[in-house]
This record gives structure tokens, sequence and C-alpha cells, in this order.
């Protein structure tokens, strides 16, 4: 399986409470999945897209210098599963991996993310970098006993580059 790149747009509110301590919310779109690469023929594959509303609620740690921060995030965030999109070229396949054409059986997904980066004030807007992961304790498909899954848990791998206005 090879995890499949997309696109993570959306609004962030970070209020800091103390020195070197806030929170930070958000409000995201996130498109994620995978594709099955076969090996033994490099033209059979299969692919799912998923899109997902994401609402993530960090503690924001950070160490100053000057005009430049470099912070840590961590915390829970919660999604709720939008649409999904499969593609593949091989109807025989479908007898093995019985993921192929099954909906999504769980639309309420949550887990725990961290993350780190860095950022430059500029007067009032704040440009920086972060890398984030992402683990999902819920399952997409279901995982009963007599069920042909034992996990289907998101886990995500992200890079962002931001840009927040500061209201004060």
């Amino acid at each position: 399986k090879l995890y499949q790149q997309g696109y993570e747009a959306g609004f962030v509110f970070r209020y800091i409470a103390e020195k070197n301590f806030g929170i930070e919310a958000g409000l995201n779109l996130s498109q994620c999945g995978w594709k099955d690469d076969y090996g033994y023929q490099a033209e059979d594959y299969y692919q799912r897209s998923m899109l997902f509303a994401e609402v993530p609620f960090l503690l924001h740690a950070y160490l100053e210098s000057g005009k430049a921060r470099f912070f840590l995030n961590a915390g829970p965030k919660f999604g709720y599963f939008i649409s999904e999109e499969e593609f593949y070229n091989n109807e025989e396949l479908a007898f093995y991996y019985p993921y192929y054409n099954k909906p999504t059986e769980t639309y309420f997904q949550w887990g725990i993310m961290g993350g780190a980066g860095f950022e430059f004030h500029l007067g009032k807007i704040v440009c920086g970098l972060s890398g984030s992961y992402y683990y999902g304790l819920s399952d997409f498909f279901s995982n009963r006993v007599t069920d042909p899954f034992v996990m289907s848990s998101i886990q995500q791998i992200s890079g962002n580059f931001f840009i927040l206005f500061q209201a004060q």
C-alpha cells in the first residue's frame, strides 16, 4: 500500500493564554487515502480517496527568539467523512480485496495529532512551516471478529505552509 498525497486547507484560531503556551483550534478540509501497488502487474491498481471536515484542538507550546518561534502542537483531532472516490482497473481483484466497492461505514473519526514547526512574526502577519502526524483511533470500516478487517484507521503525515493574521 502506498499513502496517497492529498490537500488540506482551512482556518486556524490560536489563543496565547500564558507566555510560551496557548491553544490552537481549526476547521479544515482534508483529503487522504491510499493506492494499492500490486507489483507483479504494474497495470493493475486500486486507489481510494476520501474527504473529511476536521476540527483539531491542540495545545500550542513555543520558544521564541526575536521574531522567530519554534513550536510544538499536540492534542485530539475530530473529523467527519464527506465523500470518497474509488479508482481501479481490474474487476477480478475485487474478489481478493473485500474493500473494493465497500462504502465507508463510520462517518465520525477521531484520533491524536502532534506536530512541530517554526514561524516568523512580521508585524500583524505570521508566516511559517509545520509538519504533523495524525493517528486515527477510530475505524472507517467495521472490524468485528467476523469482518475481514482488523483495523481501518487513518494515519496522516502532513506538511503545511501557513499565513496567520493577528487580531492585536
